[in-house]
């Protein structure tokens, strides 16, 4: 019964994304507007909550930019000012549709994929080489995200990914195997301690993107002056553990799909770089509520403050402040409710 199911799934996702973007447009179209009022007090009304805090935060810092002495340099442009609730969804939906399609292998999509700065990932494999350690490429849910992961297998054989499970068997055997790769290797989140001492034994890549977690304790940061949350754990442990990390992302545009590395953090990073300083003022205060299947408060949660995690959430802040309208503002453990 489940190769049965397998097959049926298989056959209708592949049917589904064969489909010309026409109906996709129309689709979105229709369906949009029911979804927003079937969600307007949770996910939907999330996101308008989400951009309204980060709009007033962008420019609350554009004005105190523009007070500063001296200043000939005029403050970067505020593209979340520009975008709405629905831009959001917009796109999410359509880089879901064009991860699909390129871990299907569609031509149309790999065409499309450009990388930029490949020479920090392949510094960073070279050099941790050097030093018997792996890697660990970090990203969010931003573009067609979905595609980091394959791009990886570009720099190892032992790319290492953790996934969570979705739908039934079946349905996770089909999502298995579209993802796969030869270099590939899937772990549930249940299997850490397998998944450490593989990628210490292969050298190898861990894939993750960190900023959405179930079931996991996170480290609370800051993203647009509000206490949120980064599941950087693990890349922190390895890290200590002798490992190197590269942050990387991507986002679309109509010609290109662009997965750009960014930066690298050698091994044991926090030891080697002074904690910042962080300004509780400068932080807006939580209400109530608490971290998303955790034991935490979050009315008493306290920043993170080691020098990896602050570079990331800061790299992180700015990768969703240049394209807003293409992360995941709608997952439920972002900032505070």
């Amino acid at each position: 019964m489940t190769l049965v199911r397998k097959t049926l799934y298989k056959t209708f996702l592949y049917a589904l994304l064969w489909l010309p973007n026409i109906f996709y447009s129309a689709l979105f179209a229709i369906t949009f507007p029911v979804y927003k009022a079937l969600h307007k007090k949770r996910a939907y009304g999330r996101v308008e909550k989400h951009l309204a805090a980060a709009k007033e935060y962008k420019a609350r810092e554009r004005y105190d930019t523009n007070k500063m002495p001296h200043n000939e340099k005029s403050p970067p442009p505020n593209a979340i000012a520009k975008i709405n609730a629905r831009d959001t969804f917009r796109g999410i939906f359509w880089n879901a549709l064009e991860s699909y399609r390129g871990l299907a292998r569609f031509k149309s999509v790999g065409k499309r994929i450009v990388y930029e700065n490949e020479h920090i990932i392949q510094g960073a494999v070279a050099e941790c080489a050097k030093q018997h350690a792996p890697i660990a490429a970090i990203s969010i849910h931003q573009g067609a995200f979905e595609l980091l992961h394959r791009a990886l297998c570009r720099y190892s054989e032992h790319v290492h990914l953790i996934t969570d499970s979705v739908g039934d068997i079946a349905f996770r055997d089909v999502l298995k195997e579209l993802r796969s790769d030869p270099h590939l290797t899937e772990y549930h989140p249940d299997e850490t301690g397998r998944l450490i001492r593989e990628l210490f034994r292969t050298k190898g890549i861990l894939a993750m993107v960190v900023d959405q977690g179930k079931h996991t304790k996170g480290n609370t940061v800051s993203l647009f002056g509000r206490p949120s949350t980064l599941y950087l754990r693990l890349p922190q442990k390895i890290n200590e553990m002798g490992a190197g990390i590269v942050t990387f992302r991507t986002w679309s545009e109509k010609k290109r799909i662009v997965i750009r590395f960014e930066s690298y953090y050698p091994p044991q990073y926090d030891v080697t770089h002074k904690p910042p300083h962080i300004n509780p003022s400068t932080l807006s205060a939580p209400t109530s509520g608490t971290h998303t299947n955790s034991g935490e408060n979050r009315a008493n949660a306290t920043i993170d403050n080691s020098p990896l995690v602050t570079g990331i959430a800061r790299e992180v802040e700015t990768w969703i402040a240049e394209h807003p309208e293409q992360w995941s503002w709608n997952y439920h453990g972002n900032f505070i409710r």
